[in-house]
């Protein structure tokens, strides 16, 4: 089984437990029985994840183990999906309700799509009008506070959003 992902992707597929792969910019372009690709690419033919948020990529590990073990189950170093360890040192990743409580009172006008997903996974609440803080992603000329974006990240998925969570805490978590 020949399985080609981008190298974005290729952090989810190293957590489930796929031992052998291809990583390439272009999947596309290579002969793959299974090309794992982020959700925007526009690619039919591929299992495509979201990687924004933490629970996203506990779903996405999920989901590659799934489909790899009904293709090819010999190339997995796990033979359940319950064998998998796998731990990120954040209260993000084991039980967030605490802080979704606490950063429920902040309101929080975001300007992406990606940002949304994450300023909602942290339990901020999303407005239009009269927010506490404003953010949008580095690559907008807007007086706010600005993420950094994909090219300015590590391609590692769970280092990403490490970063991009630990950013937003400082940045919003000190209500004005």
């Amino acid at each position: 089984m020949r399985i080609v992902t981008t190298p974005m992707c290729e952090g989810v597929l190293r957590i489930a437990g796929v031992r052998e792969y291809l990583v390439s910019r272009d999947p596309a372009e290579e002969e793959a029985d299974l090309r794992v690709v982020l959700s925007e690419t526009d690619m039919d033919d591929a299992l495509k994840l979201k990687l924004n948020t933490f629970s996203q990529i506990k779903d996405a590990v999920g989901r590659v183990f799934r489909t790899v073990k009904l293709m090819d189950p010999s190339i997995l170093r796990y033979s359940s999906e319950d064998e998998i360890d796998f731990d990120v040192c954040s209260p993000w990743w084991h039980d967030p309700s605490v802080l979704r409580e606490r950063n429920s009172k902040i309101k929080v006008k975001v300007y992406s799509n990606f940002l949304t997903e994450i300023v909602e996974d942290m339990g901020f609440r999303i407005v239009t009008d009269d927010p506490d803080f404003t953010v949008c992603p580095d690559y907008m000329e807007l007086d706010c506070i600005r993420v950094p974006s994909h090219r300015n990240l590590p391609l590692d998925p769970v280092k990403r959003a490490l970063f991009r969570y630990r950013y937003l805490e400082r940045k919003l978590c000190m209500k004005p």
